[in-house]
C-alpha cells in the first residue's frame, strides 16, 4: 500500500523498492509549505524536494537526506543564507561539497554518498527548479502540452550530475511564472524507469481532472508505476499552485 503525506498545496506518495523487505526506502522527499510556521513566518516562499541516494554509493541514502535537510537552513539561517534563488543555489553546492568530503570508497575515486535531486522554490507565484541526475520535474497547465523542466543527467546508465559529485557540479536550473491552478510534479527514477515524462504527467493530469485531488495523483502514478514492474522505489509529488 502507498505511502502518502500531504503539507498545505503539496502530496506526495511513495512506495519502498520491491527488490527485498530488508531494504529501506533511500529515496527522500520534503515538504516545506507555507502553513509550517518556521516557513510561513519567514516570507522566504515554499521549498519542496525529490531526492534519490544514488544506488551504487554505500551512503547514498544519507546524502539524500543530506540535501533535504540542507534545506531547512534556508528558513533557519537566514542571516547566512541570502533570500533569493543565488543564494540556494550556493547552499545546495556547499551541501555537496560536504557530501564529497565522506570521502571515496577504499582504492577508487568513486564516493561515498552521492545522490540525484530535484528542488522546487516556489516565491511570489514563481517558480525555481533546482536539478541534478535522474530525478525529473515537470510543469502541467491547463489546456497545454506538459513541459519538462529537467534534464536526465545520466550516460550509459552512469549519472554525470549529481549531488556529491564536489567541485565539478553544475546545477541546472530553470525558472517559470506560475499560474493559478497549474500542477508540479517531481518524481524519483522509479517512476520514469516505468512511464516517460510526457506520460507520467499525463496520469497526474487525468486523475486530477477527475477528482481534484493532488493526493490520489500521486498516488495513481505510483501504484501504476509499481504495476509496470517498476521495482525500485517510487516517490511522486505533485504540487498545486494557489494564489493566495
Amino acid at each position: 500500500m502507498n505511502n502518502t503525506e500531504r503539507k498545505g498545496c503539496a502530496a506526495v506518495s511513495w512506495l519502498k523498492n520491491a527488490k527485498s523487505t530488508r531494504k529501506p526506502y533511500e529515496d527522500r522527499y520534503r515538504l516545506l509549505s507555507r502553513d509550517i510556521p518556521l516557513v510561513g513566518r519567514s516570507g522566504r516562499g515554499e521549498l519542496f524536494a525529490v531526492l534519490d541516494g544514488i544506488g551504487g554509493a554505500p551512503r547514498g541514502m544519507q546524502a539524500a537526506q543530506a540535501i533535504a535537510d540542507c534545506l531547512l537552513d534556508f528558513y533557519r539561517k537566514t542571516e547566512e543564507i541570502p533570500a533569493d534563488s543565488n543564494g540556494l543555489y550556493h547552499h545546495l553546492l556547499y551541501t555537496n561539497l560536504v557530501i564529497r568530503d565522506w570521502g571515496c570508497m577504499e582504492g577508487t575515486d568513486r564516493p561515498l554518498g552521492g545522490a540525484a535531486g530535484t528542488i522546487a522554490w516556489i516565491h511570489d507565484q514563481h517558480l525555481t527548479l533546482f536539478h541534478a541526475g535522474d530525478t525529473a520535474g515537470m510543469l502541467l497547465r491547463q489546456n497545454q502540452p506538459p513541459r519538462v523542466l529537467t534534464s536526465p543527467h545520466e550516460i550509459d546508465g552512469g549519472l554525470y550530475r549529481y549531488f556529491g559529485l564536489g567541485l565539478g557540479l553544475e546545477i541546472e536550473v530553470k525558472s517559470e511564472r506560475l499560474e493559478e491552478g497549474d500542477l508540479i510534479l517531481m518524481v524519483s527514477d522509479g517512476v520514469t524507469k516505468a512511464y516517460s515524462t510526457a506520460e507520467a504527467a499525463n496520469i497526474v493530469q487525468e486523475i486530477y481532472a477527475k477528482t481534484g485531488d493532488i493526493g490520489l495523483a500521486a498516488q495513481e502514478l505510483v501504484t501504476r508505476s509499481r504495476s509496470k514492474k517498476s521495482v525500485d522505489d517510487i516517490t511522486a509529488m505533485v504540487i498545486e499552485v494557489i494564489d493566495e
